[in-house]
């Protein structure tokens, strides 16, 4: 999932809303979406409270992104742990997405980052191994294991230890954007349930000009998140694995070659979509919801977008049939969660916040309202979440298949590469063979260079 992309779908207003009970500011500092984390010294105090400090009360600085509905879910969690806990403030602050991890970077670098983030889970590599997050005082491995999936905390673990806790799974695999009278004109009363179906489907939907281009698109993936995490779901579904035991990755295999070849076939073989349409810098979702493509595979937070942003109410969300073997596999980064940095100053406070922030209850309200997909097996299986987002059925029926994308060291890169390749041999520049060959290559060479730095 794009996080940009993600974060924009949740800004529905420009306004942000003052907190009840607890102190909200937003700063602006430039940055840059992939900055990396610095290399510091776990020892340095963290920066100084940036207000007097009041008698007999605790302090907490919070940074979180300026996603809507992830301002309103914290400060109703704030509110309720100022509640229970008057010897505690949290003083929240808010940053622009594509300002938030550069804020980080400069912060630690300086000692002067807040007690605890809400960051994106590929971001925390870097700092967990150089000693920046506390880990997690009051689960073990296994308790984590057994209360959470794996995609949503691998992330946050090194070397066996947890540094942070997941708030969602980053899912962009397993359900289908869809408008429902546009699949009954084509004969279908319910969402395909097989890759024949879908695709029969497909066609119907699609229209074509008198020169052959396509007007309408039938099924629609060609996004530079959704071409790179469709081809590892159906290589996966094939029963391929594309990590190898000294680190590096094998996209030559005879389930790398026919994943890549189902996913080109729908654009040269089946032609239900094409690479004409959109460009790399639009959003698959809202060319969906503005009525242009018949289905469109993209994870479940594209939901609220509709609703909200384009006030619909016409369209739902389908299970993606299994295109092998009954499999729904897929793979998945780690997305947003909660760290504290090992140099706060109020380590006991603000894991205690964190601690009450992430409970069942607490991990409830927040999937509900910022329409994310449950980190927590018990809110995902819960009937009471199902009853709230309905719409979530489809991604949280597979999520137990789901598996961590792997130690990817750039992960933007690993989609750009994956993406552009697809597109050249959709252009007839490369083979199918050749690509996924060049492929595996130049992601080698990525994960060997960065080795060496």
């Amino acid at each position: 999932m794009r996080t940009g992309k993600r974060l924009l779908a949740m800004l529905l207003s420009a306004a942000l809303l003052l907190a009840s009970g607890c102190t909200v500011t937003t700063e602006d500092q430039g940055g840059s979406q992939e900055a990396q984390p610095p290399e510091a010294s776990a020892s340095e105090p963290a920066g100084e409270e940036s207000e007097e400090p009041q008698e007999g009360v605790t302090t907490i600085n919070y940074w979180s992104h300026n996603g809507e509905q992830f301002i309103e879910a914290n400060k109703q969690i704030i509110a309720k742990f100022e509640e229970q806990n008057p010897d505690i403030k949290i003083k929240y602050d808010i940053f622009p997405f594509n300002e938030l991890q550069e804020k980080m970077k400069a912060s630690y670098a300086a000692g002067a980052e807040s007690d605890c983030q809400q960051i994106f889970g590929t971001w925390a590599v870097q700092y967990t191994k150089n000693g920046m997050f506390s880990e997690v005082p009051f689960l073990t491995m296994d308790q984590v294991k057994e209360s959470y999936f794996e995609p949503t905390y691998a992330g946050y673990t090194y070397e066996d230890k947890l540094y942070g806790l997941p708030r969602e799974f980053s899912i962009e695999n397993g359900g289908v954007l869809y408008y429902p009278e546009e699949l009954k004109a084509a004969g279908y009363d319910e969402f395909p349930k097989t890759y024949d179906e879908l695709i029969d489907a497909a066609k119907k939907c699609t229209q074509y000009d008198s020169g052959g281009n396509i007007t309408h698109v039938g099924f629609d993936m060609f996004g530079p998140d959704n071409v790179p995490y469709t081809f590892i779901s159906f290589l996966l579904q094939y029963g391929g694995n594309y990590w190898t035991e000294d680190g590096h990755v094998n996209f030559t295999s005879p389930e790398s070659i026919k994943g890549m070849q189902s996913l080109v076939d729908l654009v040269l073989t089946h032609k239900v979509t094409d690479t004409k349409h959109i460009s790399e810098s639009d959003d698959l979702s809202e060319y969906f919801f503005k009525g242009n493509a018949s289905m469109c595979i993209i994870g479940p937070w594209t939901i609220a977008t509709g609703v909200n942003q384009f006030g619909l109410d016409n369209f739902d969300y389908g299970l993606m049939p299994s295109i092998a073997n009954d499999s729904y596999a897929f793979a998945s980064p780690t997305g947003w969660g909660e760290v504290v940095s090992a140099r706060s100053k109020n380590l006991e406070a603000t894991w205690k916040f964190i601690e009450f922030a992430t409970n069942e209850e607490n991990s409830l309200l927040f999937n509900d309202v910022t329409y994310t997909v449950p980190a927590q097996k018990a809110v995902a299986n819960s009937p009471e979440f199902l009853e709230k987002k309905p719409m979530l059925a489809p991604s949280i029926k597979v999520l137990p298949e789901g598996i961590p994308i792997g130690p990817f060291p750039n992960a933007p890169f690993f989609k750009k590469t994956v993406y552009d390749h697809f597109v050249r041999i959709c252009n007839g520049e490369e083979t199918v063979e050749q690509a996924c060959e060049n492929i595996e290559n130049e992601i080698n060479r990525d994960i060997d260079d960065s080795k060496l730095s």
